[in-house]
């Protein structure tokens, strides 16, 4: 059933609010487990040459791996599970029901990494340096499993492999073993490493007490973890080789939008990996602060663009052939989820699997016109458009006909292929259109 109510966020809308949290917390968190690795390096070249000045670089790089990733990395994290268990319930069920040991482990992994980040950073100069120098490698690769285990759920809501519902427990390894889950396992852990340089850059250009060879010792380890975020557009075309058709169309022109962002995304990492080759080739390590920054921003932007293209390509699955957007599942799985299946929401209409859009105390039966279209948005369009704000259904109709908007209603998933097909009955595609028409009423006053 959809059951679940959903969270209606006025102007940002929950999918802009899920957006926004992502982004920020899926970058801390990359760059934590580049980080980890950056640290240990480091500090293993500096025990070895005994550079004092890259161990007192890395005591404030360490406290800033404490203070960003797990503090305002959990609080992000906390965040995305609070707002995508209210936008889309029904997907979340699936993969917590569906990969629950997976979870376990790496909530273990993540206690592990936040114990061994405090010992690291409360430790310096308190322990054998060898010994203290292994914590950054046991928590670089924790961090690494982590990556890991999110990577495959996250690549299996693209491309689902050979599992079919419900694959869980053991069985589960059908969904993580999917087509594309080595290619973007492997892109992103070369953007970890990559955004770990560039933080260390930011920060040792910032930190004017760190000495010149010093900061040119951290600049240039940081460069080689940069330049081979490069792999990361063949890693792309691989990714690309294993999308459903649809998908690949998108990306072939069908979504401007996914286009425009994987051409950002492409010419950032082109960018960023070609200026430190070329300082490496040069061999000029001094970065200005304002250098630094603009770095920072092309990994954003990079790394941010990516994730849009990723997210976006799923459409309208919000798992791969499972389940819409909507949180309808798609045909063929009417046995397994027989109320909210598209075969009977189409036949019994969608509020029939979601009482929560209705007043309380009204059945769907008593309602009618914009009243029961209204109702109707809330079930079926609110977990990705909002009425205005963030993907706005107000602009998309302006100027449109009633007849215009219901003809599109009938054929919705053929007209834009990103959107799913209407899962509702006739009676509720024209109360839908008539309620869109009252915001082109209200536009027009």
């Amino acid at each position: 059933m959809l059951e679940y109510p959903i969270f209606d966020v006025p102007l940002l809308g929950g999918s802009g609010l899920i957006a926004v949290m992502a982004i920020v917390h899926v970058f801390i968190s990359h760059f934590s487990v580049g980080s980890g690795f950056l640290m240990a390096a480091a500090e293993r070249r500096a025990i070895r040459e005994q550079d004092s000045g890259t161990i007192a670089f890395l005591k404030q790089y360490s406290w800033l791996i404490l203070l960003g990733p797990y503090v305002l990395g959990t609080v992000t994290g906390v965040g995305i599970w609070f707002t995508i268990a209210l936008v889309a319930p029904r997907a979340v069920s699936i993969l917590i029901h569906q990969f629950v040991w997976d979870w376990a482990i790496e909530w273990v992994l993540f206690i592990i990494e936040g114990l061994v980040i405090f010992i690291y950073a409360f430790r310096w100069d308190k322990m054998d340096p060898r010994k203290h120098n292994r914590l950054a490698w046991i928590f670089a690769f924790t961090s690494l499993g982590t990556l890991l285990i999110i990577n495959a759920i996250l690549s299996f809501m693209l491309t689902t492999g050979s599992w079919q519902p419900f694959d869980a427990g053991v069985m589960n390894y059908k969904g993580i073993l999917n087509e594309t889950y080595l290619p973007t396992a492997a892109a992103r852990f070369l953007i970890s490493l990559a955004l770990a340089g560039v933080g260390a850059i930011v920060l040792v250009s910032w930190d004017r007490r760190t000495s010149e060879q010093t900061r040119n010792r951290i600049v240039s380890l940081a460069f080689k973890f940069i330049i081979p975020a490069l792999l990361c557009i063949p890693l792309a075309g691989w990714t690309f080789s294993q999308l459903s058709d649809r998908a690949q169309t998108f990306l072939m022109g069908g979504a401007p939008a996914m286009v425009l962002f994987l051409g950002f995304g492409m010419a950032a990492f082109l960018t960023l990996s070609f200026a430190a080759i070329v300082s490496m080739v040069r061999k000029d390590f001094a970065v200005s602060s304002l250098g630094a920054i603009l770095l920072g921003l092309l990994a954003f932007i990079a790394f941010g663009a990516m994730e849009f293209v990723r997210e976006g390509v799923r459409k309208p699955y919000v798992i791969e052939g499972f389940m819409y957007s909507t949180g309808v599942t798609a045909p063929g799985f009417e046995d397994l989820d027989p109320r909210g299946n598209l075969t009977h929401t189409q036949r019994a209409g969608i509020l029939s699997a979601s009482g929560w859009a209705v007043p309380s105390g009204v059945e769907p039966a008593s309602l009618a016109g914009a009243e029961l279209g209204k109702a109707v948005f809330k079930a079926a369009c609110l977990r990705c458009h909002s009425v205005d704000g963030y993907n706005a259904i107000r602009p998309l109709v302006r100027g449109w006909s009633q007849e215009t908007v219901r003809e599109t209603l009938d054929k919705l998933d053929e007209v834009k292929p990103a959107m799913p097909p209407f899962p509702g009955t006739d009676r509720e595609k024209e109360a839908l259109a008539e309620f869109l028409m009252t915001l082109n009423a209200n536009d027009d006053e």
